[in-house]
């Protein structure tokens, strides 16, 4: 019974939106920048920025923002696990004291002194994002060149319409022979 439930909610709430945004005609290239860049900006390591972001960057670069901001919300445990080692190489890159990150620490940091342990945290976050924005267009660049050609593949090619063109020996027969 679970696993129907959990196929179904796939399948509804993964698979068919994905499939939506195949179906709508986006070429190849538009759908590989939207999902690198949803990528890129869901595993940002800052909670709760990523949908302004997304819809920001998708509109400047005139992508669809449904599509972006549903790929950032589908790589959104990425940013989860990935905080973390964003917060340590933040920290190692700026030379920073180091962070501790257990629970119990953390309680008894904000049970010295609440206003420096914001302080370290905020750091440490701005840390994070700094090691993020480093790394976002290298892994946003590699992304798109990984999945560019796996959509050309796998996407329908557009209907391409024929034209006729007109035979060139009909137009210069037409002409009569005292102007040529």
């Amino acid at each position: 019974m679970s696993t129907s439930i959990i196929t179904a909610f796939f399948k509804r709430r993964i698979a068919q939106p994905v499939l939506n945004l195949l179906r709508q005609g986006m070429t190849p290239h538009k759908l590989a920048v939207t999902v690198a860049l949803g990528s890129v900006v869901g595993i940002l390591p800052a909670l709760g920025v990523t949908t302004v972001m997304g819809t920001a960057l998708a509109a400047r670069f005139r992508l669809n923002i449904a599509a972006t901001v549903l790929v950032s919300y589908l790589v959104h445990p990425l940013q989860l696990l990935l905080i973390i080692p964003f917060i340590k190489m933040g920290i190692f890159m700026f030379g920073l004291d180091d962070l501790k990150l257990t629970l119990d620490e953390m309680i008894a940091m904000f049970k010295m002194d609440w206003l420096a342990a914001l302080n370290k945290l905020w750091i440490a976050n701005l840390a994070a994002v700094s090691a993020w924005a480093i790394l976002a267009v290298p892994v946003g660049g590699m992304l798109y060149l990984t999945l560019l050609p796996l959509l050309k593949r796998v996407m329908p090619k557009p209907a391409t319409t024929v034209f006729e063109v007109p035979e060139v020996v009909e137009i210069v027969e037409a002409v009569p022979e005292h102007q040529v």
